[in-house]
């Protein structure tokens, strides 16, 4: 059906520019309407009352219809970009509103997936607890068997190599591109000096595998949860100022067409 739509839309600005007419008018209120539709998807999950089809069914119409207005758009602008201020700031939201659609569309269903993979699912909101708690954790566990076996080993090894990890946040690099280098390497440090630990110091490092671990798919769990809030409050934010303009340039385009009401 989009594509029948697209095609119908892009004849009908053949058609018109063969009888020397312009379908300007249309296709931009066409564009509008899309627009203003696809922001109402944004209403549709703050008010579940209005529930005229299952979020489902408005997630669908919204990708399609978000994809039929790429169509519009290119046919409104006749394929080339304008060069007048308000028609250039028009067009540039357009085509960076369309393209974190597109990411969002991406992010949406691959970052899902990965995280359902983790171990465990966390709350974003609960996320900073949780990785003091993790902190807690190791620390009590190390200095108990430091002080009950009165070897220094892992306490040295945890001092030197796992509490910046466990109490520092990770890097902007991290952010932009979550990996498990760093807890691959951690762990396998901590296997290594494992071999020179005795058995009470043995047990204690097996609590420190699993909060390394743990620690690690929070980091996750917060990098991947927070692109993708991220991305929706962008896409959102894009989405009411570009039909705010929308509708200035709709006026304008009246106004110097010489009927502005």
């Amino acid at each position: 059906m989009t594509l029948v739509a697209a095609m119908a839309v892009v004849g009908y600005a053949w058609w018109s520019a063969g009888r020397l007419e312009s379908p300007g008018f249309a296709t931009g209120y066409l564009l509008l309407g899309c627009i203003a539709f696809l922001a109402l998807y944004n209403t549709r999950k703050k008010l579940p009352v209005l529930a005229w089809t299952t979020s489902a069914g408005w997630l669908q119409a919204h990708i399609y219809i978000a994809l039929f207005s790429a169509i519009v758009f290119g046919t409104h602008i006749v394929w080339r970009f304008p060069s007048g201020y308000l028609e250039t700031t028009l067009s540039l939201m357009y085509v960076v509103t369309f393209v974190s659609g597109l990411i969002g569309l991406y992010w949406t269903r691959t970052i899902p997936p990965k995280l359902a993979r983790v171990s465990e699912e966390f709350l974003y909101e609960r996320i900073p607890a949780l990785r003091t708690e993790v902190q807690t954790r190791a620390q009590e566990a190390v200095l108990e068997t430091v002080r009950s076996t009165g070897s220094e080993t892992l306490g040295d090894f945890y001092t030197q190599r796992v509490q910046g990890y466990l109490e520092k946040p990770r890097g902007l690099y991290y952010w932009l591109r979550p990996t498990s280098s760093v807890r691959k390497r951690l762990l396998a440090e901590l296997t290594e000096v494992t071999r020179y630990l005795s058995e009470p110091e043995r047990k204690a490092s097996e609590k420190l595998f699993a909060l390394i671990r743990r620690r690690d798919d929070l980091d996750f769990h917060a990098a991947m949860q927070w692109r993708l809030k991220a991305w929706l409050f962008v896409h959102i934010g894009l989405t009411y100022p570009l039909l705010l303009i929308a509708c200035l340039h709709g006026w304008l385009a009246h106004l110097f067409y010489g009927g502005a009401l």
